[in-house]
């Protein structure tokens, strides 16, 4: 660099007109916007409170890995990756405060860390995520294969005994709203890139990957157990047609719930999860990831005992175990999971 300064200056005084051919380099073409959906349920939203990570920063032992969120006396502020949450609308430049309410993370932190600190473009998370929903009815797909006349009659006889209300018109209708939602909210963001994007100057952009973090609603009845992988593979079909995009990279996170020992419904709908990634058309372009293999147990046992170590527990989670404890390590393992997964479909 210092010799091709020389050299102009040099030209500057020797080469005459010359000189005005060497202009600064016209500035780099901004890189293609490069964007990621997540979607899912509660633990897909995050129910880990900020507070954990501030308590963690203080423990030397509990500390690494969690140092880079927080500099100079306050959470960072990533510049290269914004994020748009849809159920909180809130967006802005990502940090803490994009889990389920706004002192509270998921699963977007690490992962968009993990997804930053390797692509050269700008990144945007769209988050479309709400609590409480299922596979089977609440965001089945269009191509998804809704319950029979029975078991709609099953839960019109149970609201009868148990004296409740119950509209077959209205419970119908709940089949596919949150997908719906979901396609709309990813729309209308992609038709406001400069509000969600601050950076975008319309050098264009690229759905890159949709991770798909849910299950627990589908523990409850034979036939949303039953059908999971069905819906599952319809699902991805379904988002990469209405995305026209044939081959997106696309992750599942399987229930991890329990850990490594699973049981029950939860073992079939985690191994669902697992079979969908097998299936032949989506070698190669879906990946499931186990997140059995990222239950904290010591949060675990902190939950467990934080009536006599409330200072323990404070550190290591902050909710119940259907939401992993809200445990920092959880999500910060789980989210950058994620991203590895992504980059590895990528390639």
């Amino acid at each position: 660099m210092k010799k091709l300064i020389l050299l102009l200056i040099v030209c500057g005084f020797s080469c005459g007109p010359l000189s005005s051919k060497l202009s600064a380099e016209a500035p780099a073409k901004k890189k293609t916007l490069k964007i990621f959906i997540l979607a899912g349920q509660s633990n897909m939203q995050g129910h880990c409170k900020t507070s954990v990570i501030e308590n963690r920063l203080k423990d030397p032992n509990l500390k690494v890995g969690f140092e880079k969120y927080h500099q100079g006396g306050s959470f960072v502020k990533r510049a290269d990756v914004s994020i748009n949450h849809i159920q909180q609308n809130r967006h802005g430049p990502l940090s803490v405060g994009y889990g389920a309410t706004d002192t509270t993370i998921g699963p977007e932190l690490s992962f968009g860390w993990t997804i930053g600190n390797t692509l050269d473009e700008d990144v945007l998370i769209i988050k479309a995520a709400w609590g409480g929903k299922s596979l089977f009815r609440d965001f089945l797909p269009p191509s998804g294969k809704k319950p029979n006349a029975g078991f709609i009659e099953n839960l019109e006889n149970k609201a009868k005994n148990k004296k409740k209300p119950f509209s077959r018109e209205e419970y119908m209708k709940g089949f596919g709203h949150y997908y719906r939602l979901m396609m709309a909210s990813v729309e209308d963001t992609l038709k406001h890139l400069k509000t969600y994007a601050p950076d975008y100057k319309g050098q264009g952009y690229e759905i890159a990957g949709f991770v798909w973090f849910q299950g627990f609603n589908d523990k409850f009845s034979d036939h949303a157990t039953s059908t999971y992988q069905e819906n599952m593979a319809n699902f991805i079909r379904d988002v990469r047609k209405d995305l026209n995009s044939p081959k997106l990279p696309f992750v599942i996170g399987a229930m991890g719930h329990q850990g490594t020992g699973q049981k029950g419904t939860t073992k079939i709908l985690a191994e669902a999860q697992i079979a969908t990634a097998q299936m032949a058309e989506f070698k190669g372009n879906v990946i499931t990831v186990k997140t059995a293999d990222f239950w904290d147990y010591d949060a675990e046992k902190a939950f467990k005992n934080k009536k006599n170590d409330a200072a323990t527990w404070d550190k290591l989670g902050s909710n119940q175990g259907y939401h992993y404890f809200g445990s920092a390590a959880f999500f910060e393992k789980t989210g950058s999971a994620f991203a590895e997964a992504i980059i590895q479909l990528m390639k």
